[in-house]
């Protein structure tokens, strides 16, 4: 982490970043990516489950210097459509996690908010977990755990220290979830299994939203329901065929559990190449967004749209330092 990194994520007063806010185009914005919120009292340390108070304080940050709005007045407001005197926030969530439905959306109906959720269809519909919230439930295991990790019969070798920090262990298993995602999918599912094996015990902290509640989700006027591929696969180490496929298959399901074909999509992981934007296109998305942070202006190709990520550890300085566009 750099000096501003460091300095910021403790000391960026609200004055600083209400200037910076003002000086955006009315026509941009900013889009937040989430996962999960869960009341305070949750203990999996995972990066991905922010905390129902830090994710409270942000929305009335948001709401307080953004126009609050869903992607499709984004879109307008980018094309052109529509205008207005303040930049935009677009509050996103993907996967399609229980929370989302139990904490976020009575929240953000009392804040008169709206939201997008990328759901990932195969999870919510098979009620099982990804391979990458299996290992992320190791973090409950109240003991030191040492993974190996084999690829062309070499052994690689990791720690998750139980006496750590929350944001060290968080670190520990990220480092853990990046090897793995760099695998072809056959080495790294027969990796996960091989981790997993000796914590067949360990719940399953994360849950899934049911169908059900997909459907009672897209019933909100605040919510929007937007496509994350089938299987949360990384398109690029897929074919065409594959990537086709998935999307094909999100998008039936999605339709199915909402009623509303989907028009939005996230990339999982946001892995995406020249082959898999095609896709994307040709799937008929209308906007499509990425992992990687930034301003959202009229410059930026709607099917790579710049998004800040939101975790567990933000503090309040480098939550305002990163929308403001000084991080």
């Amino acid at each position: 982490m750099g000096l501003k990194n460091r300095l910021f994520r403790y000391f960026f007063p609200e004055i600083v970043a209400k200037c910076a806010i003002s000086r955006m185009s009315p026509s941009s914005g900013v889009v937040l990516m989430y996962h999960e919120v869960l009341p305070d009292d949750f203990k999996l340390p995972a990066w991905t489950v922010v905390r129902e108070s830090d994710f409270r304080w942000q929305m009335i940050f948001l709401k307080t210097h953004f126009d609050v709005v869903s992607m499709d007045h984004a879109l307008d407001r980018i094309t052109g459509k529509t205008d207005s005197h303040r930049p935009f926030a677009v509050v996103t969530f993907d996967d399609g996690y229980k929370g989302n439905i139990d904490v976020v959306l009575p929240l953000m109906e009392s804040m008169g908010l709206p939201f997008t959720v990328f759901i990932a269809t195969q999870a919510v519909v098979d009620q099982k977990q990804y391979w990458y919230d299996r290992i992320i439930n190791l973090l409950d295991v109240p003991r030191d755990i040492h993974v190996c990790l084999t690829l062309n019969g070499q052994n690689e070798r990791y720690k998750i220290s139980h006496l750590a920090s929350e944001q060290c262990r968080w670190q520990q298993v990220q480092g853990i979830l990046s090897r793995l995602k760099l695998m072809a999918p056959p080495d790294r599912d027969k990796n996960v299994e091989s981790i997993l094996e000796p914590y067949a015990d360990v719940g399953a902290s994360l849950q899934m939203l049911t169908p059900e509640e997909s459907r009672r989700l897209a019933a909100s006027a605040c919510v929007t329901v937007g496509s994350h591929t089938h299987g949360h696969e990384l398109l690029d180490q897929l074919t065409p065929q594959e990537v086709q496929g998935s999307l094909r298959t999100a998008h039936l399901e999605i339709t199915r559990m909402t009623g509303l074909p989907p028009r939005h999509f996230a990339y999982p992981n946001g892995n995406l190449n020249s082959c898999v934007k095609e896709q994307v296109h040709l799937a008929g998305y209308e906007t499509a967004v990425t992992t990687t942070p930034g301003i959202w202006s009229a410059q930026n190709c709607l099917l790579e749209i710049p998004r800040i990520s939101v975790g567990r550890f933000e503090t309040r300085g480098s939550f305002r330092s990163r929308v403001s566009g000084y991080l």
